[in-house]
């Protein structure tokens, strides 16, 4: 346990799961739903440990673009069924089970999503069903795989055609018209059209999705100041819960001005210095980005 722990009483970020797989790729954390025989469907057990890390790793100061990707062929194919045949608990009901545990435990996925302050870049491929699409929408970013396709599978059981704040994100990511056609109708739409839609930021092929995205968030850290990177995040999904336009501005001001006087901030306005440009070169480490 290192003094950030120990005299700051955080937890250890030991990230010990079973249905969720995270791999430390630097300051890169690629997080892998661990079900491939279900399809990486939303059992309970996986949504609890998904909510666990994104609350935990929001405290990781080594993490700084988180990966999501799913084991196997699919991405997250929607709620597990056999979860969902699940007796309520004791004193319980099932409409209180439903809407207490079950509801809430989905939508806390993209709840705790929105709030983490590392951005999240999704590598997608196969199925994305149901409360699977909701999650592909709150992604940051989207690499997908050839074979990606989302629907809203809840229609085709009578359910609506949205939850888990699929109704929020989609149309600010492709249109009203387009969400609407995604989400009124049952059919898979395919990675290639939603491309088209401005959905994802590149489709490559299925075995390359995880990589590409590794090198996107790679990209990102190498060029950025840790704590920038977060306010920067913290702006962009402050401008799509509909803060208005002065409200926005002063966001940012506050922002430039903390980011400005950070260890970073002052670094890098003195690398930018022409005056520096040879103790740039003679000492590149001294103007490296380190702050979280």
């Amino acid at each position: 346990m290192s003094v950030y722990q120990e005299s700051y009483h955080l937890p250890e970020f030991d990230y010990d799961y079973e249905k969720l797989l995270i791999d430390k790729r630097g300051p890169v954390y690629v997080c892998s739903f661990n079900d491939a025989g279900n399809l990486n469907a939303m059992s309970y057990q996986q949504m609890s440990e998904f909510n666990d890390f994104l609350i935990k790793v929001r405290l990781d100061k080594d993490c700084r673009v988180i990966v999501l990707t799913g084991e196997g062929k699919s991405f997250c194919a929607g709620f597990n069924l056999n979860d969902l045949a699940l007796d309520p608990p004791e004193d319980m009901g099932r409409i209180q089970r439903d809407f207490y545990v079950m509801q809430r435990m989905c939508s806390d996925q993209v709840v705790n999503m929105h709030r983490c302050e590392q951005p999240i870049i999704g590598a997608l491929k196969g199925y994305a069903v149901g409360g699977g699409l909701s999650l592909a929408c709150a992604c940051d970013m989207r690499i997908l795989g050839e074979s990606f396709k989302m629907n809203a599978g809840y229609l085709s059981i009578g359910y609506t055609g949205t939850d888990m704040s699929g109704s929020f994100y989609l149309p600010k990511i492709v249109g009203y018209a387009r969400a609407c056609e995604i989400l009124m109708n049952p059919k898979r739409f395919g990675a290639e059209k939603l491309y088209e839609w401005g959905f994802a930021n590149k489709v490559v092929a299925d075995d390359d999705v995880v990589e590409e995205a590794v090198a996107l968030g790679q990209q990102i850290c190498d060029s950025t100041a840790p704590f920038g990177l977060r306010l920067t995040k913290e702006a962009l999904k402050s401008s799509l819960d509909g803060t208005s336009f002065e409200t926005q501005i002063k966001m940012e001001n506050r922002n430039q001005v903390l980011a400005s006087n950070t260890h970073d901030g002052i670094m890098g306005t003195l690398k930018m210095n022409p005056k520096n440009k040879e103790d740039v070169k003679a000492n590149p480490d001294k103007y490296a980005f380190h702050n979280m």
